[in-house]
């Protein structure tokens, strides 16, 4: 049963907070990712003995590093099992990335829907974010996904484990995420934006997601994800085989660019377009693909809040 809490002082009660969230995927958080995820801005140094503190008043449980909830000690298993899950997983995500790398038109890739440090499941599939060059969003699915269906890496409903999920993409006149959340409660797309890992990165894009971005500083004040030096030059040799093919066959491949939209929206599932531009679920836009009919934030969001109402009397 939840214990109640009163008469904390802000720190303390964004601590528990931070706690709960993260108890909602079964991951029991380090002092410096309280410190990280933290709602408030505040000294690293502020932490430890706050954190003693919730310890010692029975608030918050700490083993081997680890802070979590009153009789959640199982998560620190389910933590180190995950981490060697996520392992195997970033070795077949990069394999797949080197493949995506081929393609002059993306411009970036990262592992997402991490929702901590290596915090996947054995038994889900690999989710990648993609960025591709403005206007070739649609060149770009054709290829990644097409690619990923005829070596059978693609999931399907009765077979997920280790699949390539490629179900969201931006370009790079698109990079400004604030609208993809579902409101000022949406914390799970906040710590999904500022957990991707990239794998692939053709020239400082993810540093210009984060710019673009820089309103996640108002939910997560600590997060050193928007200093992050994740950035990569694209090398010369690269640079030249792009403007080669863009610039030189620009109306040729304009015309695909169109005709693989056309193709891709002739096959897409109904439920897929049916769905689109409803909500933040599926997006098909210019510049932004998304199409998760599963989208399970409002779930989350509501599990929180009751969580918090339980504990805080809200």
């Amino acid at each position: 049963m939840d214990k109640r809490i009163d008469n904390l002082s802000e720190l303390s009660e964004a601590i528990i907070k931070i706690v709960v969230f993260f108890d909602l995927f079964s991951y029991p958080l380090t002092a410096y990712e309280v410190w990280r995820y933290l709602g408030v801005a505040a000294e690293f140094e502020e932490l430890p003995p706050e954190l003693r503190k919730l310890v010692i008043e029975k608030h918050l449980e700490e083993k081997q590093g680890f802070y979590f909830l009153l009789g959640q000690e199982s998560l620190i298993n389910i933590r180190k099992q995950r981490y060697h899950f996520t392992n195997r997983k970033l070795k077949i995500a990069r394999r797949a990335v080197r493949l995506f790398s081929l393609l002059p038109t993306v411009r970036l890739a990262a592992l997402s829907n991490l929702i901590g440090h290596h915090n996947l499941r054995d038994g889900s599939d690999i989710d990648i974010f993609i960025i591709a060059k403005e206007n070739r969003i649609w060149l770009t699915r054709l290829f990644c996904a097409g690619l990923m269906k005829i070596l059978r890496q693609r999931p399907t409903p009765t077979k997920k484990r280790d699949k390539i999920c490629l179900s969201f993409y931006v370009d790079t006149k698109h990079l400004a995420l604030k609208n993809m959340t579902t409101g000022p409660d949406d914390q799970y797309f906040n710590f999904w934006l500022a957990g991707l890992y990239p794998l692939y990165d053709r020239g400082a894009y993810y540093h210009q997601l984060m710019s673009e971005n820089v309103w996640l500083k108002d939910y997560l004040p600590n997060g050193d994800f928007l200093l992050s030096n994740q950035s990569y030059r694209e090398s010369p040799n690269a640079w030249y085989k792009h403007r080669l093919v863009v610039k030189s066959w620009r109306i040729l491949i304009d015309y695909l660019e169109k005709r693989a939209g056309a193709i891709q929206m002739g096959i897409m599932p109904l439920a897929l377009k049916q769905k689109a531009n409803l909500d933040s679920r599926v997006i098909i836009k210019p510049g932004i693909l998304k199409l998760y009919l599963l989208d399970r934030r409002k779930e989350f969001a509501r599990r929180y809040q009751e969580r918090l109402r339980r504990l805080f009397n809200e």
